[in-house]
């Protein structure tokens, strides 16, 4: 199981480099076709995804990740996952969970040594958790008083995360319409793709039917304040109009009918989904993080997103913005 384990995680570190090709004969060489890969994965996956997180809010010093095989070496070593270092000088050490469900449990009796070893080196744990999707974060006393036990609608208002890494809700009003216009004619791109429709060629932003500004090949002044759009189609995908103009041309209509409640982190997640790697496979948190590591500065930061919020209130459309504060209510600044 342990050489099973080691294995994986080597595939992990270079997939993203690969071709499909190679990547389907490197699992072969491996012998992982049948240790429930795919199932087993998005659990490293997870943890590249909260570094990358933490690379967003930007409020780190240092972010040292942790490799947890040499803790085997020594009988009495629980590693955790990371050493965080905030840019306020606490440091912290975290260990990162994920589960599909609603509920996680964990063995007291395993978290109590990892607190332990983290106490002896001088930090406090931390559990970041991705619990169904939603991210939270708990000081290991909260988990061992609540029988290291989390649920994810009774817990969750007890979770540490958006106030720990200073997050912000953004609010898209109603009223706000997105029309984008797609092309399979070959004609000048904005740079994006559809699958089924073919290359973006226009981008018309509305509040209230009334037209704000529209970006084409010739026109890409606000083209930056469109990367917003992304998170918003994917939170809404289900009820995205879509419209055939021609054999050749497509419309795709968002429409925002109700107040849209929005996390920053998520227009960077949003964003690293969208975006393509050198094989045209989409990027995930592993491979944009070895992106990132090889010093291509492509990523949406959190002072960088709320430039755009700011473009995006500049041509008319009021958001109202907040900072969590105790009991992860909302402060709002505007």
């Amino acid at each position: 199981m342990s050489s099973d384990i080691e294995k994986l995680k080597a595939f992990h570190q270079v997939e993203s480099y690969l071709t499909e090709e190679t990547r389907c004969l490197l699992k072969k060489e491996l012998n992982l076709e049948n240790t429930n890969l795919e199932h087993r994965l998005p659990g490293l996956k997870v943890e590249d995804e909260f570094a990358l997180i933490l690379h967003f809010f930007n409020n780190c010093k240092h972010i040292i990740s942790i490799d947890e095989t040499t803790s085997k070496l020594t009988d009495e070593s629980y590693q955790s996952d990371f050493i965080i270092h905030f840019k306020n000088d606490e440091k912290i050490m975290v260990e990162v969970k994920s589960t599909r469900d609603n509920k996680f449990k964990v063995s007291k009796n395993n978290l109590e040594k990892r607190r332990s070893f983290a106490n002896e080196l001088g930090y406090e744990l931390y559990i970041a958790l991705k619990l169904n999707g939603y991210w939270m974060l708990f000081h290991t006393d909260y988990l061992i008083k609540n029988n290291c036990r989390i649920e994810k609608y009774k817990d969750m208002n007890n979770s540490i995360f958006f106030t720990k890494l200073n997050a912000t809700m953004h609010i898209i009003p109603a009223g706000v319409r997105i029309e984008s216009i797609y092309s399979s004619a070959g004609d000048e791109s904005l740079g994006a793709k559809h699958e089924e429709y073919g290359e973006l060629i226009s981008i018309k932003l509305f509040y209230k039917d009334s037209a704000l500004f529209e970006v084409s090949p010739q026109n890409t002044e606000c083209l930056p304040i469109c990367m917003l759009f992304e998170l918003w189609n994917d939170m809404l995908l289900e009820d995205i109009a879509v419209e055939k103009i021609d054999d050749l041309t497509t419309k795709s209509v968002n429409e925002i009918k109700n107040e849209l409640m929005t996390l920053d982190y998520k227009y960077f997640l949003s964003s690293i989904e969208h975006m393509f790697n050198v094989h045209n496979r989409r990027h995930e948190s592993s491979s944009f993080l070895k992106l990132l590591a090889s010093d291509i500065d492509v990523s949406l930061n959190k002072e960088r997103l709320e430039i755009l919020f700011n473009a995006l209130i500049k041509v008319g459309v009021p958001i109202s913005s907040g900072v969590f504060v105790a009991n992860n209510e909302v402060k709002f600044y505007s």
